[in-house]
């Protein structure tokens, strides 16, 4: 086998003559057959391995395509996931700033609601012991969980929410037709004395539902505010007194004509005290015509209270008094028959019932 690819290369690679010329002499160069050989087949080979490796180089070239667009895929892919993860935690935040916001709301209104609502052990509506605690909120780590909570709590506050509406409503109504009934026109303006830190309430986490429950729990505060500074009890002790001349036209006891009586007379014994049925400043006190020794007091609300008839005046003008403060004995000086008090009650100049408004408040509060 040897032999015969030897006779093969032999009869191939026949010797061959080179010619070279230099300098002007000419020399002649054998190239052996098995040298011809020898280079072809290194030519050859440099050939195989130029395109080998020009394959090569061009594969790996495409595989380094292919990788680089799969690595910009994967890349656009995870910003896109980043981007939406970035807008669920944004959302996630919102959701948990929203419930935190409402939770303070529930909780300042249930702190803040009057004791006339707390108080009631008859209350149809029942409150909850408090509102969702804040420690409880959603974490933020699992998604699914987290939707299922931050649900959860938000129907917690919903239900609070409507538990507060429905009471809050209530009071108001059971207030208002309390003030009806005893013919007061109310004024929620404050000018009393007022301030403190500011905090405001962020309305935007809110809905329509809280901020009018807000504005709700503000009014029916200054309602009640109102009902404890209106008099609403009677200036003298329940049993040291009774009621010898009612509110309104009755037959005149000096004179016998038809008359309208602007007060109620009550009667009691001689130098009965007469205490002051709600807070307020002593405008006048002193002798006043008709009404004998007289105290005029002024009151929340534009009301007014007036006692006549007095047997010795315990308050200067200008005094503040509070409310059950001893101002006056009874007595039966002025236009009077015999001892009693002689009380009205105005509000912006108008009479009032002191009967009316005493039973009536002592009812709604």
């Amino acid at each position: 086998m040897f032999r015969y690819i030897k006779r093969l290369i032999t009869s191939l690679f026949q010797p061959k003559q080179l010619m070279l010329r230099q300098n002007g002499q000419v020399s002649l160069m054998v190239v052996p057959g098995w040298l011809q050989f020898i280079a072809l087949a290194l030519v050859c080979s440099a050939l195989s391995w130029l395109v080998i490796s020009t394959s090569a180089f061009f594969k790996q070239q495409d595989t380094v395509n292919a990788l680089q667009s799969e690595l910009r895929a994967k890349a656009q892919s995870w910003e896109q996931e980043k981007q939406q993860l970035s807008a669920k935690l944004a959302q996630q935040h919102t959701q948990l700033a929203t419930l935190n916001e409402q939770h303070t709301v529930l909780s300042e209104i249930v702190s803040a609601l009057p004791t006339s609502i707390t108080e009631q052990t008859d209350s149809p509506t029942s409150l909850p012991d408090s509102t969702p605690q804040a420690e409880t909120q959603p974490a933020i780590s699992d998604s699914h969980e987290f939707e299922e909570q931050s649900t959860e709590l938000n129907d917690a506050q919903a239900a609070l929410l409507t538990t507060l509406q429905a009471v809050i409503s209530a009071r108001h109504n059971q207030l208002m037709a309390g003030f009806n009934e005893a013919g007061l026109t109310l004024s929620t303006e404050s000018n009393s004395a007022q301030g403190g830190p500011y905090h405001q309430v962020d309305a935007t986490l809110l809905n329509d539902s809280y901020t009018q429950l807000i504005d709700d729990s503000v009014q029916l505060n200054q309602l009640e505010n109102l009902l404890h500074s209106t008099p609403k009890m009677m200036p003298v002790a329940h049993d040291k007194y009774y009621i010898s001349s009612a509110f309104g036209f009755r037959k005149d006891p000096i004179t016998g004509r038809r008359a309208y009586h602007k007060g109620v007379d009550m009667a009691g014994w001689h130098k009965t005290q007469i205490i002051a049925p709600a807070d307020g400043v002593v405008k006048k006190a002193g002798k006043n015509g008709g009404y004998g020794k007289f105290i005029e007091i002024q009151h929340a609300n534009g009301i007014v209270t007036r006692y006549g008839h007095l047997h010795t005046i315990k308050v200067k003008r200008g005094q503040t008094v509070k409310q059950s403060d001893v101002i006056a004995l009874m007595g039966s000086t002025g236009r009077s028959t015999s001892t009693h008090l002689h009380y009205e009650v105005l509000q912006d100049k108008k009479h009032i019932n002191p009967v009316k408004l005493a039973r009536v408040l002592k009812r709604v509060q």
